[in-house]
């Protein structure tokens, strides 16, 4: 199966019903609108970003303009033959030598299922409650190569010996979302000019072949500055090949009818090193200093906390600073800021978080950012230091309700409710936060600005008295309680009055 030219694209109407598998040409070449139609959200962001990274290397647009024209406008029949000149054989799932993101000749001593090969559904926490059973039985060509694309570039190794991408374990991906899939691929493709910025040698490098073309040396350390854009696009950190496949039939993953279907593959241990770091265009990253040395590393999902929290890093570069963390947007989110032009952000956000080689938690979602979201990135900080702020002093209330004051010999609860309230504060505002993100005037914020305010401040106050009225008439704690509801108030009426933006050590 080639993925240039073959039908495995699950797509359904924008605009109605019914699943049918395309080819790349009729994607990229007909004004239809389209959307993906996968069973789990990971591997419609996965089949996304293995289709804008094809189209990132075959068909770069030349500038700003071009890459406007693209997303307006299909490409001719004669512009996508163009694109494929040289790239023919690059992307074969069962090429006889260098078959698509694997390595010909895997030794193992036993083959593996394709449902480890499927990111999150079997050994992992979540298993049991977001995947149908059954799911990665057998897989048609185009599901087995957006499996073996997300394995690689988006989740951690299969466990002890087994490397992860480029990108590290688990990292955050951001993409532009458009109304349909033919233009979301354009909106997250780099032009020229964008590529030149950050991947100088980016031209002279695509002859240096992908990992199955030229596989990586074991033992072999490898400098991420010379690491080309079409071999860091596609780096396939593992020793992996598809068993060959098995008879027709449907596909337990997408439902559509297949002329072969595969069922496990071969996987074996193998180590290198790469020294530095490799700039992906779809992650955001942060640089901070360690021992008067600067490190960056692209972002993940660490805690169970909203996506909210993190836009900071998602959205909004800043230099690295003395005692600050410097961050940096993805790359296809700074040039959306350019292509903005008064238009809403639709934000694709997904990853996974980990625990080693487990999944615990899938995280896919999309966030909105209204018109002026690329000029007022002041009022969106200010939105994320408010809620932290809010967040914060809720804490440090039910903290000192908690372990009590021993200088004082006032005793704490020793009950961490500071941390069940925490979330409960998480849950409930997200909503309302991640809402006023997707619609306030940011020309004119002052009254939805003072709105949050009112608002968080009664959510604190709400979560603080449902964590204490257990201990309410415990007559040890009744000093420890009015202590620490005067301590919440003050704070309330700091951030209220004067809109200071904590940013203190969590306790």
């Amino acid at each position: 199966m080639n993925l240039l030219t073959d039908r495995w694209i699950p797509v359904r109407p924008v605009a109605g019903c019914g699943v049918e598998q395309i080819s790349l040409e009729t994607l990229l070449c007909e004004p239809h609108q389209r959307a993906l139609s996968l069973p789990r959200d990971d591997m419609e962001m996965a089949a996304c970003q293995l289709l804008v990274c094809i189209v990132q290397l075959l068909w770069p647009p030349t500038n700003m303009e071009q890459s406007i024209q693209r997303i307006q406008t299909p490409l001719t029949k004669e512009e996508f033959l163009a694109g494929l000149t040289g790239w023919e054989e690059s992307f074969i799932l069962n090429h006889p030598e260098h078959p698509f993101m694997q390595v010909k000749g895997v030794i193992a001593k036993e083959t593996t299922g394709m449902d480890k090969l499927m990111v999150g559904l079997t050994g992992s926490t979540s298993c049991a409650f977001v995947n149908q059973p059954g799911q990665g039985e057998a897989l048609c060509g185009g599901c087995a190569a957006i499996a073996l694309f997300n394995q690689a570039c988006n989740a951690p190794g299969f466990g002890g010996g087994f490397k992860s991408g480029l990108r590290g374990g688990a990292p955050i991906t951001t993409l532009i979302q458009q109304r349909c899939l033919r233009s979301t691929l354009w909106a997250n493709v780099l032009n020229a000019e964008s590529l030149e910025r950050d991947y100088p040698e980016w031209q002279k490098q695509h002859c240096q072949g992908f990992t199955w073309q030229k596989p990586i040396v074991s033992n072999e350390k490898i400098p991420a500055h010379s690491i080309g854009l079409a071999r860091g696009l596609f780096w396939q950190p593992a020793h992996i090949e598809l068993s060959p496949p098995s008879a027709a039939g449907q596909c337990s993953a997408c439902g559509g009818q297949a002329d072969k279907r595969y069922l496990s593959f071969l996987k074996a241990k193998f180590n290198y090193t790469v020294e530095g770091f490799w700039l992906h265009p779809h992650s955001p990253c942060v640089e901070q200093t360690k021992k008067g040395i600067p490190e960056k590393r692209h972002i993940g999902f660490t805690l169970p906390i909203p996506c909210w929290t993190q836009v900071g890093r998602l959205l909004i570069s800043q230099q690295l600073e003395k005692n600050q963390e410097g961050r940096r947007a993805a790359l296809v989110i700074e040039q959306a800021r350019q292509l903005a032009n008064g238009k809403p952000l639709y934000m694709s956000i997904g990853g996974y978080r980990n625990n080693q080689a487990a999944i615990v938690e899938r995280r896919h979602e999309v966030m909105v950012f209204s018109q002026g979201w690329d000029r007022h990135q002041d009022i969106i900080n200010e939105i994320i230091h408010t809620g932290q702020g809010y967040r914060l002093a809720l804490r440090k209330a039910l903290y000192l309700f908690v372990e009590g004051m021993k200088d004082n010999d006032i005793i704490g609860s020793r009950i961490p409710v500071h941390e069940v309230a925490e979330r409960r504060f998480y849950r409930e505002s997200d909503i309302y936060i991640t809402r006023l993100l997707a619609t306030i005037n940011y020309e004119q914020p002052l009254k939805e600005l003072e709105s949050l305010h009112l608002y968080l401040s009664a959510l604190c106050q709400s979560l603080f008295e449902a964590a204490t009225d257990p201990y309410d008439h415990h007559v040890k704690l009744i000093q420890t309680l009015a202590i620490s509801r005067r301590v919440l108030i003050a704070q309330l009426s700091a951030l209220k009055m004067q809109g200071e933006q904590a940013d203190e050590p969590t306790p």
